[in-house]
């Protein structure tokens, strides 16, 4: 634990440079390092009121800011008080009574929760916001509302961040829950581990006890085991044995219950005895949101990056949140390591490698094609380009430029601010503003809807 110590103890040297030393005192008279869990380090101090201040106050700055300057390694303090210490410890002690022989689950790969994935760092819209709140319901009552809660969606769309949310969540309010986390291909490998050795019986009985000693059991891609009949059989034992003694388990996939062609009947039946929640593909919002969000984890002042390099970053990295936000930090530690600024060149420059296909950037090389599309829409409505770039506020000009915005968009998907530059150098915000306009009018306005079929027609040959 002394590494541990010592690594509390220099955070709090830069705590007690913004503190005075009265409050310092107050809440860092008593303190020890307990244990390290989770890739959580437990911190103990003595009374509820010193963990309620400090988590508070302190703790997310100590988290996100301070400890990253002293460890490279994906690790968080975690504040808990002297009795609960005290009762963690009882229960350790039960454990190794009840059970002496730790040979076997020792030698299980570990089951950290990133100490990231919290809800707190969820970024939530449309796409994911019922996955979100579902998640929420179960990590507050687990056992009681959704069990199982299958979780499925393409990949890199945030269903393991949910997934360890919820965990996170549950150890936060309880540090004495057992929480497992684990892959359904471990779940295969830790079986196939424990009827292929020496022991035996003796070895199946350790991995069944491990599994079903869960409060709370986590399970990642369970499509993996598609296909794996004797397998199945066991996961099956698993999730019947908990689901009676209501442990809450949490599944997720990457695809509906329904579609796993190879599963047994009855396993796929008990997933869907609780609740079946999708994540979809985020729209340009939610992704421009998330962008925003990480990079407060990646620089001081966030706004050195302008918005039209996250719309880029946005735009060319749409489908999957984990390729996004590597993107972003790609170009983070580019333009840092150069010492140069955050520009949409040197977005182009530090990403040209990450881009799997350069078509859409050929495309708009050449702005006739854009130019082609807002005389389409001008011919169809009956007015002139120079209505488009104009600031005339008439209907019908101002229902064909909104038209013209979302084709163009839709048709070569490029930044906000570079479609600005062919209605009249209007921003971002305006141009965003059209596109939700005819997006929305679309699925709720037949006659749109109708215009945006007629013309996407007339546009099919570029």
């Amino acid at each position: 634990m002394e590494q541990y110590l010592n690594l509390w103890e220099q955070v709090l040297n830069v705590v007690r440079q913004n503190l005075d030393d009265e409050r310092f005192n107050e809440l860092f008279r008593d303190y020890s390092v307990y244990k390290f869990q989770n890739n959580y380090i437990y911190v103990v101090v003595p009374d509820v009121l010193t963990k309620f201040r400090i988590e508070k106050f302190l703790i997310k700055r100590i988290n996100q800011e301070i400890l990253p300057n002293f460890t490279n390694d994906k690790i968080m303090f975690k504040i808990i008080t002297k009795e609960e210490a005290e009762e963690d410890k009882k229960q350790s002690e039960y454990n190794k009574l009840v059970n002496p022989t730790k040979d076997y689950t020792n030698n299980l790969s570990r089951r950290n929760l990133r100490p990231e994935y919290t809800f707190s760092n969820f970024v939530v819209g449309e796409s994911n916001r019922f996955a979100f709140l579902s998640a929420m319901k179960v990590a507050e009552a687990p056992g009681d509302v959704y069990n199982p809660l299958y979780i499925f969606g393409d990949v890199g769309l945030g269903k393991t961040h949910l997934m360890m949310a919820i965990g996170h969540y549950i150890l936060d309010n309880n540090i004495n829950a057992n929480v497992i986390y684990t892959t359904a291909q471990q779940f295969t490998e830790d079986y196939f581990l424990a009827t292929s050795t020496k022991k035996g019986r003796e070895n199946i009985e350790e991995f069944y006890n491990y599994y079903r000693s869960a409060d709370v059991l986590l399970v990642d891609d369970i499509q993996f085991l598609d296909g794996k009949k004797s397998t199945q059989e066991e996961f099956f034992k698993v999730f019947e044995y908990l689901h009676e003694n209501n442990k809450q388990i949490v599944i997720t996939s990457d695809r509906s219950a329904n579609q796993l062609q190879n599963m047994m009947a009855r396993l796929k039946s008990r997933f869907n005895w609780g609740l079946n929640v999708d994540i979809k593909t985020p729209d340009n919002d939610l992704r421009i949101n998330i962008l925003k969000t990480k990079l407060k984890f990646l620089l001081n002042n966030p706004a050195e990056v302008p918005i039209e390099v996250l719309e880029y970053i946005s735009n060319t990295f749409p489908n999957n949140v984990r390729d996004l936000e590597g993107a972003l930090r790609r170009y983070v530690t580019y333009c840092v390591s150069l010492n140069i600024p955050f520009t949409l060149e040197n977005v182009y420059v530090a990403l040209d490698s990450l881009i799997p296909n350069k078509e859409n950037d050929t495309q708009i090389e050449n702005n006739s094609q854009i130019e082609y599309i807002k005389q389409v829409v001008c011919d169809y409505f009956k007015i002139s380009t120079n209505d488009l770039t104009s600031t005339s506020r008439k209907q019908q000009v101002t229902y064909a430029r909104q038209i013209a915005i979302y084709l163009i968009r839709d048709k070569f998907n490029i930044p906000l601010k570079r479609i600005g530059e062919f209605f009249g150098n209007r921003d971002h915000a305006t141009i965003s503003h059209s596109i939700d306009k005819i997006k929305h009018g679309i699925q709720t306005n037949p006659l749109i809807k109708t215009d945006i079929e007629i013309l996407e027609k007339k546009i099919q040959k570029i």
